[in-house]
């Protein structure tokens, strides 16, 4: 008899995240879905999971009437609610296309939204001689590559990438095998490249050493675990292995270390799910070709039977997969302490325990306590009496009384957060900030900056130099 208990939790775990697939539009399908897309967008129905394809070239963010921010498609009305405590971003390749596209995923970061992958995952990955050199860094066995600008640099990067042929040269940017193609003779390699920089003189190029082998592996990383491979052998007649172009696959094991290169490629790359494409030669070496930040499905599906689309949703509904990119802020910012006001706050990444604001001085009775702030007077419920060890002391601490308040900090209200009274008026800022805050507030902090989030002085402070801007910009 199945277990009805999980199946109702799995079912409430369903119903509190959402599914947004950001992807390109396709022009040969109704939907306008492409095919991974779609899958998606099937499985989430059947699990009743909502989702929503936002066509990246023409989705926007908007608040609607109630203050409810929701992503549109063009001529949408309805949009689909989005909200970092539940949403989930599938990103794929086709959004880098675009400028328009890229910055709407920049905003969607911005907002705190889990991404699978980051903007700078797959800018990373869409640039092939990036990806290189990312791998490299990372000590991972790459084939040996030079970069191409001009018809001068040929010769020399042939030389750098070992001086023999055959070669493979490729395109910085194109997948799927296209751009890709093999040289045998520098001649028709140097006449090769002359038509292509006459037809486009900005297209770069990149040579790579020719790996011999008969066939390469397609691994797919996600969540630094291996879930599935696949062998792609070479198509008749072609070099090249893809499935797309035609080539047959077939289900492989891999031996451990092809794993553990695998898995260290996706990480090099900041990837939550990756392609890694891995040649192996005659003699069992192992080098990672590309890394695809978008792999497609239809192929690793039909060769190791195995639903991928399965594995990402599950991955993406477990929410200790979130991982956020943090934001970048000063060691000063300014915070706004609700029923107190705006004040400068110091980011203090030592103090593990919670957060510190200046108090005069405080009185605890019946369950409550009163205290004052630069004159003023509050009241909060008492939480409990912290002990706290006195900075550049061994042996002295002070007992503190324990608060909360509400923090808004860059567009966001953080409830509750547990702050300890101690007098600062000797201290250089009213407020620390702990590491718990912090982390919360998923934040990296610059010691070399301030008010990187904020503005010195606050709110009234920024309407000071929103005005000057205005004024600047009438006078012209």
């Amino acid at each position: 008899m199945p277990d009805f208990k999980i199946f109702l939790e799995e079912k409430k775990i369903d119903e509190d995240i959402r599914i947004v697939v950001l992807s390109g539009k396709s022009h040969e399908n109704p939907s306008g879905f492409f095919i991974t897309a779609g899958k998606f967008k099937k499985m989430c129905d059947e699990k009743n999971i909502p989702c929503f394809i936002a066509f990246a070239e023409e989705a926007y963010l908007e608040k609607d009437s109630e203050g409810i921010l929701k992503i549109y498609n063009e001529n949408d009305k309805k949009g689909f609610e989005i909200d970092k405590n539940n949403t989930v971003f599938i990103v794929r390749n086709s959004v880098i296309r675009k400028k328009a596209s890229v910055d709407l995923l920049s905003q969607i970061e911005r907002r705190d939204m889990f991404c699978i992958n980051t903007r700078e995952a797959l800018e990373i990955c869409d640039d092939k001689y990036r990806t290189i050199l990312k791998l490299a860094d990372a000590g991972i066995p790459v084939p040996k590559t030079a970069v191409v600008p001009n018809e001068e640099s040929i010769e020399p990067a042939i030389k750098k990438i070992g001086g023999k042929f055959p070669i493979v040269v490729k395109t910085l940017t194109g997948s799927k095998g296209l751009g890709v193609f093999i040289a045998d003779r520098i001649e028709s390699l140097k006449s090769t490249l002359q038509a292509i920089w006459k037809i486009n003189n900005t297209v770069e190029i990149l040579f790579q050493e020719y790996i011999e082998s008969n066939y390469d592996l397609r691994i797919h990383v996600l969540g630094n675990k291996v879930i599935a491979a696949m062998k792609r052998f070479k198509i008749k007649k072609d070099f090249r292995s893809n499935f797309s172009l035609g080539g047959k696959i077939s289900d492989v094991k891999l031996t451990d270390e092809q794993k553990d290169i695998a898995v260290l490629s996706a990480k090099a790359v900041g990837a939550a799910w990756a392609g890694v494409d891995m040649m192996v030669d005659k003699s069992k070496n192992c080098y990672i070709i590309e890394v695809n930040t978008s792999p497609g499905t239809i192929g690793i599906e039909k060769a190791t039977g195995k639903s991928i689309i399965k594995m990402v949703l599950d991955y993406a509904m477990d929410k200790k997969h979130w991982l956020l990119k943090p934001i970048e802020c000063g060691y000063l910012e300014m915070m706004n302490i609700e029923e107190i006001g705006e004040m400068v706050a110091k980011m203090d990444t030592g103090n593990g325990s919670y957060s510190v604001i200046h108090a005069n001085k405080w009185n605890i009775k019946n369950g409550n306590i009163t205290w004052t702030h630069n004159d003023k007077e509050y009241e909060h419920k008492f939480i409990e009496t912290k002990r706290v060890k006195i900075r550049g002391s061994k042996n002295e601490y002070e007992e503190r009384p324990v608060v909360f308040l509400n923090v808004t900090f860059n567009g966001t209200t953080y409830k509750d957060v547990k702050f300890t009274l101690s007098n600062r008026e000797n201290m250089t800022t009213p407020i620390l900030m702990s590491r718990s805050f912090i982390k919360m507030a998923n934040l990296a902090i610059n010691p070399a900056k301030r008010y990187a989030l904020s503005v010195k002085g606050g709110e009234k402070a920024k309407e000071v130099v929103k005005e000057s801007v205005i004024k600047s910009i009438m006078n012209q």
